[in-house]
């Protein structure tokens, strides 16, 4: 989903020791955003064999677009233009070949700089921050940090760019414990992906090729493989932010115990899920509210409509292609029967019932596996291979 960032490669490591010594020492909030501002611009061109003028190029048309989001209207206009450019060279760089088959193969290195599906979201949450005020415009090395973190790149987090903002510019110096803390989150992350999650995958796993009960097996298997290697990404990153003194979000919180879909996404990707819940889920409601004549009508049939918008839009941002459509339907269709079934319960019995209902263990363990199962199947949805079947 995002341009190759390899674990294993000595690059990335190198570059996240030179930004650990060169980071973590300095004191003047301005200068730690520069420097840590040229690592990140290393690691685009390094990692990605691109030049550093082309990467340059696209970050400041990026900054240009969000500074403008702040000014009058006709400039806001162009900066609103330039998000949409953003969006459509993103949509041209998950349809594979579309470049070559319309002649514009000279957009490429573009299409790298906003290809990273984290990037594009990151530039969406500030374009809309700034626009409604929230927070001002970055300066040009507050860009380039927001955007282009390279710890955060493989598989997120998502920072909201009011976290971002908010941060303290120079964070506390780092302790022994500290960097304990911090080494202990990498290892942590080394340890899920390349022994636990390999071994699962080298034993178990065979790419739903084999049929009958196997088959239910190796669903459960992935699901839990899926879990290990991604959440490994997130406690690298995490590791690495606390030694380079950059907050960087926590990502899961034991989604495999989720009770139903809504607790799962409060679980799972949190950062996505709430850049979904930020950008998409709560401005659709609001619309929906507003031409609905407000005072809560329909509100029920609201979160539903934009429960599905936002989630096949989720779906669609992993990748345009019908499994990933597919997989973001479930997901939506998961979320409105949670979400109906909840208020339903609470009319009947109030909302102490529903707290006593929640602390009965049988209807938890329950409710903890058939989600655990729809979450299963819907991995099933996005990574079966279906090509074999035609």
């Amino acid at each position: 989903m995002n341009p190759t960032i390899d674990l294993t490669s000595p690059a990335f490591w190198l570059v996240a020791l030179l930004a650990i010594a060169l980071v973590t020492p300095i004191t003047q909030a301005g200068l730690k955003r520069w420097v840590w501002a040229g690592v990140n611009i290393l690691f685009i061109a390094w990692m990605l064999r691109l030049r550093t003028l082309e990467v340059a190029s696209a970050v400041v048309v990026a900054h240009l677009a969000l500074r403008l989001l702040a000014c009058g209207s006709w400039r806001r206009a162009i900066g609103w233009a330039g998000l949409a450019l953003a969006l459509g060279l993103f949509v041209m760089r998950k349809l594979p070949g579309v470049t070559e088959d319309l002649g514009l193969g000279v957009v490429n290195p573009l299409l790298v700089a906003v290809g990273f599906s984290y990037v594009f979201l990151r530039l969406l949450d500030a374009g809309r921050v700034i626009y409604e005020g929230g927070r001002p415009p970055p300066d040009l090395a507050s860009t380039v940090n927001y955007l282009l973190p390279f710890h955060m790149l493989a598989a997120g987090p998502i920072q909201s760019y009011e976290d971002f903002v908010d941060q303290p510019a120079i964070a506390k110096p780092l302790s022994a414990e500290g960097a304990l803390g911090g080494v202990e989150r990498i290892a942590l992350g080394l340890f899920k992906k390349f022994v636990v999650a390999y071994l699962l995958g080298e034993a178990f796993l065979t790419g739903f090729h084999v049929g009958g009960a196997y088959f239910w097996f190796e669903v459960q298997v992935y699901y839990l493989w899926f879990y290990l290697d991604f959440s490994a990404y997130s406690d690298i990153a995490v590791g690495i932010g606390r030694l380079m003194g950059v907050h960087t979000p926590e990502n899961f919180n034991r989604p495999y115990v989720a009770r139903n879909m809504i607790d799962f996404w409060e679980r799972w990707h949190i950062s996505l899920s709430q850049w979904v819940r930020r950008n998409l889920f709560i401005p659709i409601q609001l619309g929906l509210a507003r031409k609905a004549g407000g005072g809560g009508k329909r509100a029920l049939l609201i979160a539903t409509l934009a429960f599905t918008v936002s989630f096949l839009l989720c779906g669609l941002w992993h990748g345009i292609s019908w499994p990933f459509f597919a997989w973001g339907a479930m997901h939506a269709l998961g979320l409105v029967v949670t979400n109906t079934y909840r208020h339903w319960l609470t009319k009947r019995v109030g909302r102490k019932g529903v707290k006593a209902y929640k602390e009965k263990t049988g209807y938890r363990l329950v409710a903890q596996v058939l989600t655990f199962e729809y979450v299963a199947l819907s991995l099933v949805i996005i990574s079966y291979p279906w090509k074999d079947l035609l």
